[in-house]
């Protein structure tokens, strides 16, 4: 009788399951078999696990306080994970109704006339939070407020940032920035500054408030600079302000993104003030971070990341966008870009997510010669600690099927990337970098072609894009002409449309286990280059037969029957569709 996994020692077994660094595989292995289940189902084996591959997420933290079982928590993590990688939402219904909205973190906050409301929609909050915009002005200015408006800004750690526009009878017209923590909406809002017209950007977590204005002048004066003025909420009287070098005034979320993590503003931008004024053969991520606890032009470090190389085609800048997440595996800040591209003189148009890890200490490493410090070359990234993938010249020049390629910079300019001024790059220059399978995802391979496995990706009708990592899927949100017969077709209707991938099997056609990828400064093996994944395919919901209830909860605001007639629709605009996700709701 051949050997089988009941055959394996318990203790054998739990030390393989010790090493899965993926609750899909942990799961997929305790269900093979009834006796493995009970095994693997220890509570303390269950909580390492849940550490190891969720460590940052929402059941985790519900594990440490002692509200959720680990027996129940990693098959939520894996549920939630499938779920979303194949279009299959738990439940759809109504929220609330308002004007505006915010969502982040599990928390909602909308807005519905005078009336600010709050509900946590991660812990299934029952009741909600209530704040009185009018009492809000009377209170701030002294006097009762004739008229008034709230806009919406940020909302992250609890804290909620908006704009308030109060008219009295003395002043006039008079706005103010005001926070209020979410958890306690009947205290009186920290007012921060007063709002003035230009554009402002606004970042927070429980104890600074960032408002960023590109309100600066770059020392050559050619150029705007951002400014950030930081608020300590505890000690608001005077703001910290700072100048932050060389980063352009970009496109918000698709050229450059502001996030605060762990106490430190940071600024990620596809082009910084050198690019624009020095051509260059390489693109790179111009990274810029500082401590909100000291925001000062001495505190802030910079560094910058390769990005690609321009012979790797052109770029759709309308499909662009990026993003700084944390990985909830790891906790490793994370910029995940999604481009449409030409890539490899091909006709056809692709997206493409690529992920790059920030530094874990986030410096450029010691010995570095002074003039290139604000630099990191991927040939001098043997011992730093930027993301492998990109690190050092490989040993190997295959590739996984699909992949784009990385192209070697010039080498008599290996240095910085720039293109000499004499010299025309040369075409016949060999891939030297090849991206790695782990940290880009293509939306679909040449084979698939046809409209009807594609969905609809024109960009007038996606609403919405986004990139979840835990589950490797990106979401579109779509507006879809195309009709079923029944009669509860809509003339447009919303639609899920979600792309996913999983890790293949680590074995080759022959058997044999896949090489790492192994650099030749230090012989060590490039991490995840053994990596290779499967296509999930794209998944759109609901199907085009949906039942009417659920049609006409999705798109009672975006279509309306023109008559008594079931096949007569017409399309009706109510503005711009506004969506948010993460990984557990849209």
């Amino acid at each position: 009788m051949p050997p089988s996994l009941i055959d394996i020692p318990p203790e054998t077994l739990l030390a393989i399951a010790g090493y899965l660094d993926s609750a899909t595989d942990y799961i997929h292995l305790s269900r093979s078999h009834r006796s493995i289940g009970r095994w693997l189902h220890d509570p303390k084996v269950l909580a390492k696990t849940i550490k190891r591959v969720a460590r940052y997420s929402k059941e985790c933290e519900l594990v440490a306080s002692e509200r959720m079982s680990p027996t129940d928590a990693l098959p939520c993590i894996y549920g939630r994970r499938q779920a979303l990688s194949e279009a299959r939402p738990v439940s759809t219904l109504v929220l609330g109704d308002g004007q505006s909205f915010l969502y982040r973190q599990g928390f909602l906050v909308y807005l519905r006339d005078d009336l600010i409301r709050i509900l946590d929609v991660h812990n299934a909050g029952r009741a909600e939070g209530v704040i009185y915009t009018s009492l809000v002005g009377s209170r701030l200015m002294g006097v009762k407020c004739k008229d008034s408006e709230v806009e919406l800004l940020h909302l992250q750690d609890g804290m909620l940032t908006f704009i308030y526009h109060g008219e009295t009878l003395r002043v006039g017209w008079t706005s103010w920035i005001l926070v209020i923590d979410v958890a306690q909406p009947k205290r009186l809002p920290l007012a921060l500054d007063p709002w003035t017209s230009e554009d402002v950007v606004v970042r927070n977590d429980r104890q600074y408030v960032c408002i960023i204005a590109p309100t600066g002048s770059s020392p050559t004066g050619r150029h705007r600079e951002w400014v950030c003025r930081v608020w300590n909420i505890d000690s608001p009287a005077r703001p910290a302000t700072v100048q932050i070098p060389e980063l352009t005034i970009n496109e918000l979320g698709q050229a450059l993104v502001f996030e605060v993590y762990d106490g430190f503003l940071y600024a990620v931008s596809t082009q910084s003030s050198r690019q624009v004024e020095e051509p260059e053969w390489v693109s790179h991520y111009t990274c810029f971070r500082f401590p909100l606890s000291n925001p000062d032009r001495s505190t802030i470090e910079s560094i910058r990341i390769w990005r690609r190389h321009h012979r790797e085609g052109p770029i759709n800048d309308l499909w662009t966008d990026l993003q700084l997440v944390r990985d909830e595996s790891t906790g490793e800040l994370t910029i995940i870009e999604a481009r449409k591209e030409w890539t490899e003189g091909s006709s056809t148009q692709r997206r493409t997510w690529y992920r790059q890890r920030l530094p874990a200490v986030f410096s450029v490493a010691s010995g570095t010669d002074e003039k290139d410090q604000d630099m990191v070359d991927p040939s001098d990234q043997a011992n730093s600690a930027l993301a492998v993938s990109q690190s050092e010249v490989l040993t190997s020049s295959s590739v996984m099927t699909d992949s784009p390629y990385l192209f070697s910079v010039p080498p008599d300019d290996n240095e910085t990337g720039r293109c000499p001024p004499d010299r025309a790059p040369s075409l016949d220059q060999p891939p030297l970098y090849p991206r790695l399978a782990c940290n880009t995802h293509t939306e679909y391979s040449r084979s698939v072609c046809s409209t009807s496995m594609l969905g609809n990706s024109v960009l007038a009708k996606n609403k919405y894009r986004n990139y979840i990592s835990s589950a490797a899927a990106f979401i579109d949100l779509i507006l879809d002409d195309r009709q079923a017969s029944s009669d509860t077709a809509w003339a447009q209707h919303l639609r899920l449309r979600i792309g996913s991938r999983k890790e293949a099997s680590p074995l080759d056609e022959h058997g044999i286990l896949h090489r790492h990828l192994v650099y030749p400064h230090s012989g060590r093996a490039v991490e995840g280059s053994e990596q290779s994944y499967e296509d999930k395919g794209i998944h759109l919901w609901p199907p085009i037969d949906a039942p009417a209830v659920l049609q006409d909860l999705l798109n009672s605001s975006t279509s309306f029957r023109a008559s008594s007639d079931a096949n007569e629709w017409k399309s009706k605009s109510l503005g711009d569709i506004t969506a948010v996700a993460d990984e557990r709701s849209m």
